[in-house]
């Protein structure tokens, strides 16, 4: 398989290469711990339903291959899917995707890894304080409020 997903201290690496690599029209993606919202394990069919029909750009082989962007804007996606049954998929808040969906040889384990890995980064991590990001835009009294000056 020329699709390779890597749990790396700081995040996820996701590569294509070989043929794979054509067919996405990708290098692949380095996602840090600080997008990934989550993780789960899905059939093919319900990943495939869930998701943007057209690919922007990409490939696909029907029951075969389904390799790159699909769909535009919030809805976009970043597959990397051969024959595969069961698909992990990758839950992602901003931009360019809100999903990664990859063919693992032991889907429920690497899903697992993620999360242990996620959940380290979140309790190692600077926490950034919400008081902080929301000062600037303090209530004027009149029910309005401003942002920075």
């Amino acid at each position: 398989m020329a699709i390779d997903l890597v749990v790396l201290p700081t995040g996820l690496r996701v590569r294509f290469s070989g043929t794979d690599r054509l067919a996405a029209g990708s290098r692949g993606l380095d996602v840090p711990f600080e997008r990934i919202v989550g993780t789960r394990v899905m059939t093919r069919g319900d990943a495939v339903a869930s998701s943007p029909r057209f690919p922007c750009p990409g490939s696909w082989w029907p029951r075969r291959l389904r390799a790159g962007s699909w769909g535009i804007g919030e809805r976009r996606q970043l597959w990397g899917v051969r024959r595969g049954t069961h698909v992990l998929v990758v839950y992602l808040s901003g931009r360019p995707f809100h999903r990664i969906v990859v063919d693992a040889e032991a889907p429920q384990q690497l899903r697992r890894g993620i999360e242990a890995a996620l959940l380290h980064s979140k309790k190692t991590g600077a926490r950034e304080s919400l008081r902080g990001l929301l000062a600037p835009w303090a209530d004027d009294g009149l029910g309005s409020t401003r942002g920075p000056r």
